[in-house]
């Protein structure tokens, strides 16, 4: 009897904290957050920072997505057809505009002035309507020179600083089985972005103020040509590189000369500290424009609107300010230094100098080199720009129509026309400029 008693208290007991449980859980608010930064410490910072708040907020459950960057369109775009989109999601600068105005997206205006908008770096909060519709947590800056200083040194060259001493430098150091130059030629937004800065540089722009479309220019003409010449220095898999492409294949030393994003110091340091000593960070070299322009744009978090599945808007609202301010900002901030470069002014010089002595080895001229974007541009603010006295100055004109340009990888299939397919690169600028007609068109019927 006494057995059998003891088994009816326990089966009770478990009864009990079962339904506590289950009733623990439907008082629980989910919030679901997508992103792409995938990289094992920021990883390991968003778990951190996900556990810090939800014992600060013991009523909601954060429930992260992390996927990679090629993937990250497909995964949203999927989701807002299905209406099941996260409450929280990484937007792309090209996709705010059509999220915004079809009402996928919330305004923000609210959280930013409580976060204080005059903190942001300039350039970084961009309106849709008069209203802002994304949070920034940090900027990517694509436009640093990585140079292999050992390399350079051993054939008596300088740092390049224009186009002809960068091809000069390339072809010099494409010997014993190393390469001169790496860029990407795969048809991905990595490519894209890489081509608009040389199209850029020689002068040329997508669109002009008044949204026509100007691709077929002679700065596009330049850069193709440049870049089927700068492929005879660069390996020969460089029709499927991307982002992470362009860190690895440089860590294996074979490469001597790098434009890219400043994650690449970060993963060096890291991971050859031998291969770091030699690397140094220096500027873009500038084009036949007189000019060399980075792109530079802020990544941002969104908030899905119940039109898209978001179902726990303010809870998310609650986290979505709480990750990018304060201590988590320049934590985050730390986990790929200097690549990740603060949206606010005021935490950016705590990180500098701390990431400097953390990561670097003491090197903070690599990070204010990284942190410096002036002369920037993106795939929004490029319109109109106009390059003078080595300068860009932009037209204040925000473009609706890139986005769907840069999400069919037009300007990239424009590149691998030329430099894989051998078109002539004057037949392959009057592709692409018909091929974004078609997409305008679309947009405007």
């Amino acid at each position: 009897m006494r057995v059998l008693e003891r088994l009816r208290a326990g089966l009770a007991g478990a009864l009990v904290a079962g339904c506590l449980t289950t009733a623990a859980w439907a008082d629980t608010t989910v919030v679901r957050f997508l992103h792409n930064e995938t990289d094992p410490p920021s990883i390991e910072f968003f778990n951190q920072a996900i556990a810090e708040f939800e014992t600060q907020n013991p009523d909601i459950k954060i429930q992260m997505e992390a996927v990679s960057t090629d993937g990250r369109l497909q995964k949203v775009l999927a989701s807002i057809n299905a209406k099941t989109m996260p409450e929280i999601f990484k937007i792309l600068p090209e996709e705010r505009y059509d999220f915004a105005r079809k009402g996928y997206i919330l305004p923000l205006d609210d959280m930013i002035d409580e976060i204080g908008r005059g903190d942001y770096v300039d350039g970084t909060l961009v309106p849709i309507d008069g209203k802002i519709y994304d949070v920034p947590y940090t900027i990517g800056n694509y436009g640093v020179l990585w140079q292999r200083d050992d390399l350079l040194k051993a054939k008596g060259l300088k740092t390049p600083a224009s186009w002809d001493e960068l091809e000069a430098a390339a072809k010099a150091l494409a010997v014993d089985g190393n390469y001169g130059f790496i860029f990407p030629a795969g048809k991905n937004r990595m490519t894209s972005i890489f081509f608009s800065m040389m199209m850029w540089n020689a002068g040329g722009t997508y669109f002009d103020k008044d949204l026509n479309l100007t691709f077929d220019n002679p700065g596009t003409v330049k850069a193709l040509t440049f870049l089927k010449t700068m492929a005879a220095y660069s390996p020969s898999g460089i029709g499927s590189y991307s982002y992470n492409d362009m860190i690895n294949v440089y860590l294996t030393g074979k490469i001597g000369l790098d434009i890219y994003a400043p994650r690449l110091a970060a993963n060096a340091a890291a991971n050859t500290p031998d291969l770091f000593k030699n690397t140094s960070a220096m500027p873009m070299p500038a084009g036949p424009g007189g000019v060399a322009v980075k792109f530079a744009n802020a990544n941002s978090f969104a908030l899905a609107s119940p039109k898209v599945g978001a179902k726990n808007v303010d809870a998310a609202r609650k986290f979505l300010k709480f990750i990018t301010t304060g201590d988590r900002l320049a934590r985050f901030s730390l986990t790929a230094y200097p690549h990740m470069i603060p949206p606010l002014k005021s935490v950016q010089e705590g990180v500098l100098t701390k990431g400097a002595a953390q990561t670097l080895s003491g090197r903070e001229d690599i990070g204010r080199l990284a942190f410096d974007t002036s002369n920037t541009l993106d795939f929004q603010t490029e319109a109109g720009a106009v390059f003078q006295d080595g300068k860009v100055v932009r037209s204040g004109i925000f473009n609706p129509y890139i986005g769907a340009i840069i999400a069919r990888d037009i300007p990239a299939q424009v590149v691998q026309r030329v430099v894989l397919q051998g078109e002539d690169p004057a037949e392959a600028a009057a592709w692409g400029q018909a091929q974004m007609k078609r997409i305008v068109d679309d947009l405007k019927s």
